[in-house]
């Protein structure tokens, strides 16, 4: 029902039950008058002397009175009417003046009821709201999270290294569908994790809505790192199924959810899901005439790998030292962090191979396998700063205390290299 049907029904009703009210009370004061009372009053006083002229006459007959005693007593007689009497225009006037408070009434009531309603009433409730409701209900979700986002956003500020914050800052934005901001959360907050696959795995969903829901290009390249981090990520293989769908590898995507669905419990609807996913993708690959692909066994994998290393895949070697002085500093439960960069540009690792302290010396080494990215891989440059952190709060993020080492530019392929940890963040 459109508003204007809506508030013409509602002030049709309101006018009927007015009417309903006035017709209960206006007819006893329309019919309010003076005259039946007047007139009355008149009729008994008239009976009244009439009778006493009757008498009066009756004694005239009967000789009780003479003519003059009977003339001076009718003239009396006649004289007390004329006084008790009113005269007929009086009670007419009374009448009309009797009726003038069932008109004020019959104004005052609809004006009365109508300025209680606009004063106590919601008259907006009586507007259908538009289809735009979700915007605006998405738009209030962002209004009632701002108080909170904006303290997330200053205890950041004084905190930069607070990985649970960007966490959470993250996912407030990612709620109230601030993707680009939520992009921006997650970016800071994979330097402070690059080895967490989960967190990689949201950053790429976030980036596909910026754009508008396309997992290609940097989002791909995100999902296929955390896999390399965590083969088994569960929302890394579903976001590499969707991936592939989209790219019309229909072979890939059954891949990617077969995978899944061995991580998934069988009466779960999640494993419904991706089952009917699967079986679509699959006849959708039959019917392109792609080959179904099966999961590589460890030994394949294996396999495949020494392959490369056969073939001279480039790579980075050398040992891990502590210098003598600062081995005391170094906890048996620390974490180190040995790392290929770009020698000029962006500090983000090219390849990263993470320890533990105990494992000191360690021989280390860097090649395509250990590159952060698919699309970004170690031999695709020439020559690299090398790195080793000994990170005392478990944090890829460098902090006041840690221990660290460097070497380089170092040109891809050399091998024997030492790094020393010889120094200590301030």
């Amino acid at each position: 029902m459109t508003n204007f049907w809506t508030i013409s029904l509602f002030w049709a009703l309101f006018f009927l039950f007015i009417a309903v009210a006035l017709a209960f009370v206006l007819p006893p004061l329309l019919r309010r008058n003076a005259r039946p009372a007047q007139v009355n009053r008149k009729e008994v006083n008239l009976a009244i002397y009439q009778d006493q002229l009757a008498e009066l006459k009756s004694d005239l007959d009967s000789g009780e009175l003479d003519a003059a005693q009977y003339e001076e007593a009718r003239q009396e007689i006649e004289k007390r009417l004329s006084e008790d009497v009113p005269a007929e225009s009086s009670p007419a006037a009374t009448g009309q003046s009797g009726r003038w408070p069932g008109y004020v009434l019959a104004g005052a009531i609809p004006v009365v009821a109508i300025a209680i309603y606009m004063g106590l009433g919601n008259p907006n409730a009586l507007v259908v709201p538009r289809p735009e409701a979700p915007a605006a209900m998405v738009q209030q979700g962002q209004h009632e999270t701002a108080p909170m986002i904006a303290s997330l956003e200053a205890k950041l500020k004084k905190n930069p290294d607070d990985a649970a914050g960007w966490y959470m800052l993250a996912r407030s934005y990612s709620v109230t569908r601030q993707f680009g901001e939520a992009a921006r959360a997650y970016a800071k907050l994979r330097e402070l994790l690059p080895e967490d696959s989960r967190l990689l795995a949201d950053y790429a969903d976030v980036l596909a809505m910026t754009q508008g829901g396309n997992l290609q290009g940097k989002p791909l390249e995100l999902i296929n790192q955390a896999l390399k981090l965590n083969e088994n990520d569960e929302k890394a293989l579903n976001l590499a199924g969707s991936a592939a769908y989209e790219s019309r590898n229909f072979a890939q995507a059954a891949y990617y959810w077969r995978r899944l669905l061995k991580l998934l419990p069988p009466d779960s609807d999640p494993y419904r899901g991706i089952s009917a996913a699967v079986e679509e993708a699959e006849k959708a690959a039959a019917l392109s005439g792609q080959v179904n692909l099966s999961e590589p066994s460890a030994k394949s994998r294996a396999a495949e790998k020494t392959q490369q290393a056969s073939q001279g895949e480039p790579a980075i070697s050398g040992t891990v030292t502590v210098r003598k002085d600062l081995i005391a500093k170094v906890g048996a439960n620390d974490t180190v962090f040995i790392f290929a960069q770009l020698p000029q540009g962006p500090k983000m690792p090219l390849a990263s191979v993470r320890i533990n302290a105990k494992q000191l010396p360690y021989r280390f080494t860097l090649d395509d396998s250990t590159a952060m990215t698919p699309n970004d891989k170690l031999s695709n440059h020439p020559e690299v700063m090398l790195s080793a952190r000994v990170s005392k709060s478990g944090q890829a993020m460098p902090q006041s205390g840690d221990l660290q080492g460097k070497v380089g530019p170092v040109k891809l392929g050399q091998q024997g290299l030492s790094i020393v940890i010889d120094s200590v963040l301030p």
